[in-house]
């Protein structure tokens, strides 16, 4: 199973992806991957910083779309870009806790980027689950 892929002309000054995962687990991991691969080459970063995040939602699609949100937040307010994360979900009465610890760099004027994402919309976003996680994603560039 591919870990994400980029869903050509589906969307007009956006970008539209499609993330994969075996389990809530793997679903976080490539959507830090693909987040970041969208930016910039993942192989260009450092592991250097790291930033831990905890997060809560009543369901997976709402955890996917905080998830989301706070990477955004992290590279525009903290100019931080991650190569990798480590994740653990846990659900309770409550719902869904997001545990995670990113490695990563700052961004710096000689890291390459190939485009900015600005913010994660509602349009199209999805997250179903049919054996596998399937994410999909439309990015404001």
């Amino acid at each position: 199973m591919k870990k994400w892929i980029i869903k050509e002309d589906e969307t007009i000054a956006d970008i539209q992806i499609e993330v994969f995962g075996k389990d809530e687990k793997e679903l976080f991991e490539n959507i830090s991957d693909a987040f970041t691969s969208v930016i910039t080459s993942p192989g260009k970063l450092s592991a250097a910083k790291e930033v831990s995040l905890k997060l809560a939602a009543k369901n997976i699609p709402e955890l996917v779309f905080l998830f989301t949100e706070k990477l955004i937040y992290l590279k525009d307010v903290k100019q931080v870009l991650f190569k990798k994360g480590v994740f653990q979900c846990m659900f309770t009465q409550k719902g869904w806790t997001l545990y995670g610890l990113l490695s990563g760099q700052k961004i710096a004027e000689d890291l390459p980027t190939k485009i900015d994402i600005k913010a994660i919309t509602r349009h199209k976003f999805s997250v179903v689950k049919n054996g596998y996680y399937k994410a999909t994603l439309v990015f404001d560039l």
